[in-house]
Formats: structure tokens, sequence, C-alpha cells
């Protein structure tokens, strides 16, 4: 599971127009969601100024020596990178000081639509504790991964 923040948001959001604001955001997710789609991973959700992403791994015994394994890996590695780039990209276009943490964590989850009303898919369990913990301890335009 991958999960992106944008440093800073809370006071960049107070600092420029909401719809400045809005449209680096569009920018920028729609970047991500580009990428996400080439490498066939898992858009989970974004919520504010987050991105999840996530990959499936073979839940053999044998999972970390696979070969999709690795891809997988690979793919959020390169993601990740992408991102990093994105943001910096956007940086410069916007004159906005932009920066994020990002963080990588590999683990079991469990996964299903929940509720009723305004029904969502969600992404639960420790990996995704382990993940946002990865991220809040990133340093600024890197990644910090388990």
């Amino acid at each position: 599971v991958l999960q992106l923040d944008i440093c800073n948001f809370t006071k960049m959001s107070q600092e420029i127009n909401p719809l400045e604001l809005a449209g680096l955001i569009h920018r920028l997710f729609s970047t991500f969601d580009e990428a996400v789609m080439q490498k066939r991973l898992f858009k989970v959700d974004t919520i504010g100024d987050a991105y999840v992403v996530a990959g499936w791994l073979p839940c053999d015994h044998d999972w970390f020596m696979q070969a999709k394994t690795r891809k997988t890996c690979g793919d959020m590695l390169n993601l990740a990178s992408l991102m990093i780039q994105s943001i910096l990209s956007e940086r410069k276009r916007s004159k906005q000081n932009l920066t994020c943490r990002i963080g990588i964590s590999v683990g079991i989850v469990a996964s299903g639509v929940i509720g009723r009303i305004q029904s969502r898919f969600h992404v639960m369990g420790q990996t995704m504790r382990d993940v946002e913990l990865l991220e809040q301890t990133a340093v600024c335009n890197a990644v910090h991964i388990s």
C-alpha cells in the first residue's frame, strides 16, 4: 500500500485561492490516476490531499519469491518516484512551495464495500496503520518504506 500526503496543505489552503488549489490538486491527482492505471495498480481513495494506492500480491507461502511480487513492488516504487517528480513539476508551474511525503508498506489487509448509504470501498488492517505512520514520518519529497 502506498500513501502520499501533500506537506503543509492546510497552510497552503489558507494562502491561495480555493479554485487555484482545486486545479492544482486535480492536475496532480489526474497525473497519478493515469500512472496507476498504466501500472495496473488500484487507487483506493483520495482523502483531502492524501492519495492511497494498493498493489495486490500473491497469497502463497512463497509470495516474496514470486516474479509478480517483484513486479508489483517495482511498480509501486516507480509510481512513488513519478509522484515526487510530478509534485516538483507542479511546484515549478504553480510557484507554490509544494512538497509531499510518501509511505509504502507491505502486509495483509481486508477490503470490501462498507455501509449502505453512499457505500465506499475500504481497505483496512494493520498495514493501513503502518503505511500512515510511514507517510507521517517520511522526509518531504521522499519515500519511507517498511
